[in-house]
């Protein structure tokens, strides 16, 4: 530094620097004045500070102009819960930490503003990966240190500062250690000593926002064990912030011996709390961007519902609790040169952008992320098994590890740099069994970009290939485990991967060996050995009706592959004809069975829809009271309409198990002998009489079911039961429309349909002494009932019917 003096015979202002002697009248004297050279060398002291500082990671820096912050009654508890430590914390840090996106600058920035307006006296260091300034970790001491000079003006905080530095001009070159504890903790502890009184005594809060943006990875473990070292001797005046995604340098250091003991941990993986936040941060800033057009439009407005709760709602689901993807839509959509709906309708994909990318930054955020993997061929493999999982019902790394034919612990390495965007989480099924690692997807916008090769370019997957890779793995996996060592809770996740992607396999080529694969699969010895558990019916339906499925694709796409077909179909019939003799000889099952068979081919006989969250549907509402003692291996109870037609002869089915019930349904139908004789309509017309006698109906049906003179039906109430001039015509038996209703009287609804499949079935039954008695046994029941009785047409018919049997030789 330069400072003006007076000297010489002519009295001439003289510039000298203060490491300068004073030259004066030919005479040399050495300028020794104590004050002045004190402000010489405090004036040196301080430009070596400021020069050291990077003002850009100010919370306030002109650089960071209109910085992130939290939406107005948005991320209320996150707040509360920092403010809290700060004011009355045990322990010096806290690891504010959440994925990429998840608000983390903007939490931090409003604690800074809500502390400045509380009085707390504050420093901050927001870290920015593209700001070559404040991208790594040497300027942060000084810029925390000349903070820390402002808030104690004229005190001993500003005295050690600048004494440190005097006395080591190069202390901005050693140890972010060294220089924390001369410029950051020697200071405070001065200050301190005057006024050992505690009693009003505030924090002085330290921020870092963005650690995990410092480019070297080993400056961040430097500045958190530098840091957790120095403070312990001034704790608990000082609090330290530290926020950054969870990346795996961080999360070892803060479990080291350093910091594991005096940090506490907050997560932004809130859940509901975060979507909530979202949902009100985009209601109201569409409701401003709508008034801000509507005002300046001379054209046509808003639409007054504009952009509607759907629309909302699709975008919250779509942030995943991460605010970025929200600001993002909403920075978009807000653009003053265009109108907001149109925008709005990019977003959503419901026109072209035209080149205008309008998730331009968080496709950077997630390019960026990427880049840091290790191995990202093998990464984008992994991330290709979440694309087809859209169940979400997330595969263990283990068996992940085990389908790719990984090494154990590989996936841990492969997505240790990348837990901003999937990390890996321990969870465990019951709080009695094992744990297991999994790989979370943090945002669902993420496989959106991966999926899209214009936005993701070189991470782009290709879900035509890996589609047919990962069905590949999946059926050779399940090869290598079709006995007993099965595990549901780890396997499940597979199997409904399987059944969900199998099917578009219609779309591309069938690679070789995904065919060879298809041809040796150990059908047999896969099911067999859960014939008699709960979970055959959920091999049926998440894996051998798409197997089946796509045995046709194949066939279909190149007949000269039809014997792997042939094959398969073989096995399967020749374990199906061994499960049909139990339903032949059982009364409940036999009922199902023909219930399944005749399916829709009569009014008696109705399709039924399915109930939510309940395991049974045909016949099935009439006999699920009842405990059945043998397991249903053809799954039949869980039979229900759907959308997508089966290819059923008949024309008349819909259900969720197309592809395997169309084969029992063939299977039957094209039996050589008649497996359903009249002995098997016998057992299920028996069990109808045992449950019509038993049916209690509460005294409304006999009220609400009257049928008028001209009806040719009953009615149910609370059911509808209806004729489709469809494919030649179907009945739907829908419970849909009154559910309360009609899960209310599930007596009355049982009743209804039992009159009408004991009505259809008596026809088809031979003379059996046991049947008629049954017979005889419901006339009297009916006799002695006093009072009305509901379903009079039915109930009418089946008298009718059973007179002809009783009359019958």
């Amino acid at each position: 530094m330069k400072l003006p003096t007076r000297g010489g015979a002519n009295g001439r202002l003289t510039m000298i620097s203060s490491k300068q002697v004073l030259v004066t009248g030919g005479q040399f004297s050495q300028y020794n004045n104590y004050h002045g050279q004190a402000s010489l060398d405090n004036k040196a002291a301080i430009d070596i500070l400021t020069d050291a500082v990077a003002p850009s990671a100010f919370h306030d820096s002109e650089a960071r102009f209109d910085p992130p912050r939290c939406h107005p009654r948005t991320r209320v508890k996150v707040l509360e819960r920092i403010m809290d430590w700060i004011v009355g914390a045990a322990k010096p840090f806290l690891w504010l930490n959440g994925a990429a996106g998840a608000g983390k600058s903007a939490i931090a920035q409003s604690i800074i503003e809500q502390g400045i307006e509380r009085g707390l006296l504050l420093a901050s260091f927001f870290f920015s990966r593209s700001d070559p300034s404040r991208n790594h970790a040497g300027p942060l001491i000084a810029t925390l240190a000349y903070q820390l000079y402002c808030a104690f003006p004229e005190t001993e905080v500003q005295t050690t500062i600048l004494s440190a530095i005097k006395k080591d001009p190069l202390i901005f070159k050693k140890t972010l250690q060294r220089q924390f504890t001369s410029l950051v903790i020697e200071p405070l502890k001065a200050y301190l000593s005057r006024d050992e009184s505690t009693q009003h005594r505030k924090p002085f809060v330290i921020v870092i926002d963005g650690l995990d943006e410092c480019l070297d990875r080993a400056s961040q473990k430097a500045i958190l064990t530098g840091l957790a070292s120095s403070v312990q001797g001034l704790d608990p005046y000082i609090r330290i912030l530290i926020a950054s995604r969870p990346e795996h340098d961080i999360k070892m250091s803060f479990r080291s011996q350093h910091l594991k003991d005096i940090h506490a941990h907050l997560s932004l993986d809130l859940g509901d709390e975060a979507d909530s936040d979202i949902k009100l941060y985009l209601f109201e800033r569409f409701a401003q961007i709508k008034e801000d057009f509507d005002d300046r439009t001379t054209g046509r407005k808003l639409d007054a519902s504009w952009p509607g709760e759907e629309v909302i709602q699709e975008l919250v689901h779509k942030s995943s609790g991460q605010f970025i993807y929200a600001t993002t839509v909403v920075r978009c959509v807000e653009s003053t040169r265009h109108r907001p709906d149109r925008r709005l309708d990019i977003v959503l994909k419901l026109r072209p952008h035209n080149g205008d990318n309008p998730f331009a930054q968080l496709d950077a955020l997630y390019a960026m992320i990427l880049e840091s993997a290790s191995d990202i061929e093998k990464v984008l493999h992994v991330l290709s098994l979440h694309v087809m999982d859209s169940l979400q019902a997330l595969v263990s790394c283990s068996i992940i590890e085990k389908l790719l034919c990984f090494d154990e612990g590989e996936l841990e390495t492969l997505f240790c740099d990348l837990g901003a965007l999937v990390p890996l989480r321990w969870a465990q099924e019951t709080p009695d069994s094992e744990p297991h690692q999994y790989l979370r997807i943090l945002h669902a916008s993420f496989l959106d970009y991966l999926m899209d090769e214009e936005r993701s370019k070189q991470f782009y997957i290709d879900r035509n290939k890996e589609d047919i890779k990962h069905l590949t793995h999946i059926l050779q996996y399940l090869a290598s485990y079709c006995s007993n060592s099965f595990t549901e809770s780890l396997e499940l996740p597979l199997l409904f991967i399987f059944s969900l992607n199998i099917l578009v396999s219609r779309f591309g080529t069938i690679s070789l060996e995904l065919r060879q694969v298809a041809l040796s699969f150990p059908l047999k010895q896969f099911l067999e050995p859960h014939s008699q558990t709960d979970l055959y019916s959920i091999l049926v339906e998440y894996f051998v009706s798409p197997f089946l499925g796509f045995l046709e694709i194949i066939a279909h796409k190149d007949p000269q592959f039809s014997y792997i077909q042939d094959h398969q179909q073989g096995i399967l019939k020749s374990m199906l004809n061994q499960q049909l003799e139990r339903y032949y000889n059982h009364h409940e099952l036999a009922l199902m069975l023909l219930a399944f068979y005749h399916l829709g081919t009569h009014r008696f006989v109705p399709i039924i829809k399915y109930r939510p969250y309940e395991d049974h549907s045909i016949p099935f509402a009439a006999i699920h009271h009842s405990c059945i003692d043998e397991v249903d291996t053809l799954c039949l109870r869980r039979i229900w309409a759907a959308t997508e037609q089966m290819g059923h002869t008949s024309g008349v089915l819909h259900c969720r198990y197309s592809f395997f019930h169309d084969f029992v349904y063939r299977l039957l139908r094209d039996s050589n002998k008649s497996s359903l004789d009249p002995r098997t309509y016998e057992k299920a017309a028996l069990f109808c009489f045992k449950r019509l006698v038993a049916i209690s109906l509460p005294v409304e049906f006999s009220a609400q079911d009257m049928a008028t003179d001209d009806a040719e039906d009953d009615t149910c109430a609370g059911a509808e039961l209806a004729f489709l001039d469809v494919n030649g015509g179907q009945w739907i038996f829908s419970s849909e429309k009154n559910w309360e209703l009609v899960s209310a009287s599930d007596d009355g609804e049982s009743y209804f349909l039992l009159l009408g499949y004991t009505t259809f079935l008596l026809p088809y039954c031979g003379r059996s002494d046991t049947l008629v008695l049954a017979c005889e046994e419901y006339k009297v029941s009916i006799a002695e009932q006093a009072g009305g009785w509901a379903f009079p047409i039915r109930r009418k018919l089946l008298l009718k019917e059973i007179d002809k049997y009783l009359a019958s030789p």
